[in-house]
């Protein structure tokens, strides 16, 4: 029989951050997943993840956000690698959609610097990309992207240098408790541990079952075109379009593959996460052809690369994070959306927090369980 102080189900983004604050903190701590990290199994993988600060999604992101990239930079300066690369984001939209609307938002709350650029001239200052005129784009220098696999290889190489033990078994782990600790069953070993953090991203809900909310996977896919143009490298920012197609997003080129674009919405649902299907989705990519060569036109329609992930949604895709029900001593950070990577070391800070409970010095109340509750029905009989 093996005891920790903590056990980490889950060594994907937030896991693996987790499992490295923890061990730093002087825990004791496991981490187990079914895969050896990083691997191409989940939602944490594929090369890049955007990083931004004027968060559309809600105000309520930013503070979190300041708390990451110190944290990002932080990380890069205890393993002398460069992971977050501040090239600037491009994003365009019309003024009555979803995207400028709330990037401006969010960069009003928080006095945000932002560079305002009209539709018709987002091709002189960005040589490359093409937008309608009456549409308006917004550049974000702070932004940029982050080196997914090596960020993740970074945290668990920290982790386990500071005493934290990293566990690979092919099966799924189960956990219980007595409501004093917990007991974990992987790999056909028993671990007992005073407190559980789960982070499994889209295997969460069979770990999560007394929790009476839908999480939702759904299987997403990158694609990687050539850059024959000698364009969109090295100067070249993260970009975002919000079109009446889709909501597309890419990457500079970093490797021989060229740029890295997707799709953010819709995605195919998943049953079983173990059983993802790798395949091309025909009409997807014919998507993503259509946006390069109205948006980004002097990209090759050559395919390099494909890979496919997951995105788990919460039903109003916003992160969950909060402590289980009846045990306050497992924490568990779930739903991330497909927009959670870049703050896993505000999430491992949180859950560090909530483990040994300290004070919060971050503000996540709005991404409590607590939402979710539906308020008793008075002439419910129940």
């Amino acid at each position: 029989m093996r005891t920790f102080d903590v056990i980490v189900i889950g060594c994907g983004a937030i896991g693996s951050a987790s499992f490295h604050g923890l061990a730093s903190a002087g825990a004791s701590v496991l981490a187990i997943d079914q895969h050896e990290p990083p691997h191409d199994k989940g939602s944490s993988h594929g090369q890049s993840r955007i990083i931004r600060q004027a968060y559309f999604e809600h105000p309520d992101y930013v503070p979190l956000l300041h708390e990451a990239y110190q944290g990002w930079i932080n990380l890069e300066e205890q393993t002398n690698q460069k992971l977050l690369h501040q090239v600037g984001l491009l994003q365009v939209g019309p003024v009555d959609g979803f995207l400028i609307p709330g990037v401006l938002a969010s960069a009003t709350e928080h006095h945000l610097p932002l560079d305002r650029i009209p539709g018709r001239d987002i091709e002189k200052k960005f040589p490359g990309f093409w937008a309608e005129e009456e549409v308006v784009g917004l550049f974000e220098k702070q932004a940029g992207y982050l080196r997914v696999e090596e960020s993740i290889r970074a945290y668990l190489e920290c982790g386990q240098r500071a005493g934290g033990v990293l566990a690979v078994h092919p099966e799924p782990a189960r956990w219980q408790s007595d409501g004093a600790g917990v007991r974990v069953e992987s790999g056909g070993e028993v671990f007992f541990a005073d407190r559980l953090v789960i982070a499994t991203g889209s295997w969460s809900s069979p770990l999560m079952h007394a929790l009476d909310i839908e999480l939702r996977v759904v299987r997403k896919h990158v694609h990687w075109f050539a850059n024959d143009s000698g364009k969109y490298g090295e100067g070249s920012p993260v970009f975002f379009f919000e079109t009446p197609q889709g909501d597309f997003y890419g990457f500079p080129q970093l490797d021989q593959r060229g740029i890295k674009v997707a799709d953010h919405r819709g995605g195919e649902k998943v049953t079983d996460p173990d059983l993802l299907d790798p395949s091309v989705d025909s009409e997807d990519r014919n998507r993503i052809r259509a946006f390069l060569g109205r948006h980004v036109p002097d990209i090759s329609t050559r395919v390099t690369d494909h890979q496919v992930c997951m995105y788990t949604r919460s039903p109003d895709e916003h992160f969950i994070v909060d402590r289980y029900p009846e045990y306050p001593h497992v924490v568990f950070v779930t739903g991330l959306s497909g927009h959670g990577f870049k703050f896993a070391p505000a999430l491992a800070k949180v859950i560090t927090d909530l483990i040994f409970d300290r004070e919060l010095n971050l503000p996540i109340d709005f991404l409590s369980l607590a939402r979710f509750a539906h308020p008793r029905d008075e002439n419910s009989d129940r």
